[in-house]
């Protein structure tokens, strides 16, 4: 049994919605394989051992809290924290304060590590007796400057700097880290940023500048989402991975499955269609006879009509959007 055994998901950040992908569904509730995204961030962490979460949500959040409460892990504590005003990462952890007992993890409802990332940003946690341990991966200036830049000397992280105007090294930091109760004092002494924000990476800049020792885990990539057409690339993802590419509605015998596909209860399918491969259909959505979906997402209430060929495409009751 490790030493963490709390985790925060934050949920509560400006832009929660996608107005391109639906106007009904907010960003944490969009479904990866029939689970919300942020449902499989706490996945990942459940993985890794960890049972209790403070979960800090938006007032458009509440369709999420009744699916923890109702469809989620009986043998999981969840505790809720409600973030009004989108005023930043570190406000919203800051408000979680009084539910985080001993060290924790601090996580992003929109971020996804790999499967074995939490484990070992765990292990070196433990190993190597730090304060705090972030995680980094390879980027490109571009994509660094719309996250954090991590500044490496040897075994620590000595500079972290929140959306950089000018990348100077190639390590994004993303928001799944490790830290000590401690940490959590940092958080009353912090300012607003230029964008009227309290930010994570700045109290954790603060407390490298105060003495306090972050090491780093490295991951190959993480998934970050940040617009429609990465809900397709996490989907894919999560094919690959093999667990939820199941098909659990009954489907006529004239229907062609190309795998790796997801199909939810409550989809229907008309005769003679071609599903795959890389595809995702949500409850209650359908595809007409003689259609063929394939490399497409198909989410709640939708309809590919009879005959249609969808390709690459991300479907919703209200548009579509192609990948």
């Amino acid at each position: 049994m490790g030493v963490i055994q709390q985790a925060v998901i934050l949920a509560a950040g400006r832009g929660s919605r996608l107005q391109g992908l639906s106007k009904d569904v907010t960003k944490a509730m969009l479904p990866v394989l029939g689970k919300p995204i942020m449902v499989r961030v706490m996945d990942r962490c459940l993985e890794a051992g960890i049972k209790r979460f403070v979960v800090v949500i938006g007032e458009q959040e509440g369709g999420l809290a009744s699916y923890l409460s109702h469809s989620w892990y009986p043998h999981t504590e969840v505790k809720y924290v409600l973030q009004i005003s989108p005023t930043g990462s570190a406000d919203a952890l800051a408000l979680a304060t009084k539910q985080i007992e001993g060290d924790f993890l601090v996580l992003a409802a929109d971020t996804l590590p790999l499967p074995d990332h939490i484990p070992a940003l765990l292990k070196k946690f433990e190993e190597t007796k730090a304060d705090m341990v972030v995680s980094v991966t390879p980027a490109s200036p571009a994509e660094i400057q719309l996250s954090a830049e991590a500044t490496i000397e040897g075994d620590w992280v000595t500079k972290l700097v929140e959306k950089p105007e000018n990348p100077v090294g190639n390590q994004l930091a993303f928001m799944t880290y490790a830290a000590k109760k401690e940490f959590l004092g940092q958080l009353n002494k912090l300012a607003f940023s230029k964008r009227g924000e309290k930010e994570l990476v700045s109290a954790i800049q603060n407390w490298i500048e105060a003495g306090a020792k972050v090491a780093y885990q490295s991951a190959p990539q993480r998934y970050h989402f940040m617009k429609d057409a990465d809900l397709y690339k996490i989907s894919k993802a999560y094919l690959d991975e093999g667990r939820d590419a199941h098909i659990l509605s009954e489907l006529p015998g004239s229907v062609t499955i190309i795998p790796p596909v997801r199909i939810d209860p409550g989809v229907v399918v008309g005769q003679k269609a071609k599903i795959g491969p890389y595809v995702y259909l949500e409850s209650g959505s359908s595809v007409g006879e003689g259609a063929t979906v394939m490399e497409s997402l198909v989410l709640r209430n939708s309809v590919i009509p009879k005959g249609e060929v969808c390709k690459r495409q991300m479907v919703s009751r209200t548009n579509r959007i192609s990948i």
